[in-house]
């Protein structure tokens, strides 16, 4: 009721650029949590061959990719387009097998009013992405134990969930909190199936059914690195011919 109030208050005011700058047009009433976070229906898709990043996911979904994935798991900047046009870049993505919700950035340093809204964003995404009818994968993220309470909010529990390590592992206390968040998103929500982007930390044992998926980030530097290396060796050799 109060998201209706507000949505003719800004009517009568002639306000609907800021109507469309939020998405509150696209906010149902009656679809969203106590705590006024929208709410994502379970998903039961089959697991797709790869997932890859929505950065090449247009040229791939233009081929109909019918296997394949969309992730999130790069920096917020590649991707907020999705906020500013979610109808548009839902089209776009639909003729792919699966999308993930949008993984906006959940840091332990940012302060809790802007992880909060990050999650609002990325649920909202991820509903109306559900009702364009896309096989839309809730992606579950938290930062500190401070986020617990809104970082689940609105996820459906016994549902395909999505979870990245990206960007975790290379910090001891973030991989601590990353641990521990894990347990508690498999007690709160017990998933049907984990779609895992990414690495399984040192001696953590994932008992919930899960299908673990390459950083392609991090294969394709790998690649690039091996093959400057390679140039590299290949020039040595050819100034010592020379010589």
């Amino acid at each position: 009721r109060g998201v209706r109030g507000r949505r003719c208050f800004m009517t009568r005011n002639g306000r609907n650029r800021t109507i469309g700058y939020y998405n509150l047009d696209l906010l149902p009433d009656d679809c969203l949590t106590a705590n006024g976070m929208p709410i994502i229906w379970p998903c039961k898709t089959i697991p797709p061959d790869d997932l890859i990043g929505f950065n090449y996911a247009k040229g791939t979904a233009t081929k109909q990719a019918t296997r394949l994935g969309c992730h999130f798991y790069l920096d917020d900047y590649q991707f907020e387009r999705c906020w500013q046009n979610p109808i548009k870049y839902g089209q776009m993505l639909s003729k792919l097998q699966c999308v993930l919700t949008p993984d906006f950035s959940l840091y332990r340093d940012m302060p809790l009013p802007m992880q909060r809204w990050n999650c609002y964003r990325s649920r909202l995404i991820g509903m109306v992405w559900q009702r364009m009818g896309l096989s839309d994968i809730p992606s579950a993220q938290w930062s500190s134990p401070d986020s617990y309470d809104f970082a689940f909010d609105g996820l459906p529990s016994h549902s395909v969930i999505s979870v990245s390590s990206v960007g975790v592992l290379g910090d001891q206390e973030a991989t601590r909190l990353w641990k521990h968040g894990f347990r508690v998103m498999e007690d709160l929500l017990s998933p049907s199936l984990i779609l895992l982007y990414g690495k399984i930390p040192d001696g953590f044992k994932i008992t919930t059914k899960h299908v673990q998926y390459t950083n392609h980030n991090t294969r394709r530097l790998k690649q690039w690195e091996a093959e400057a290396q390679t140039a590299q060796g290949e020039n040595q050799d050819q100034e010592a011919a020379q010589r």
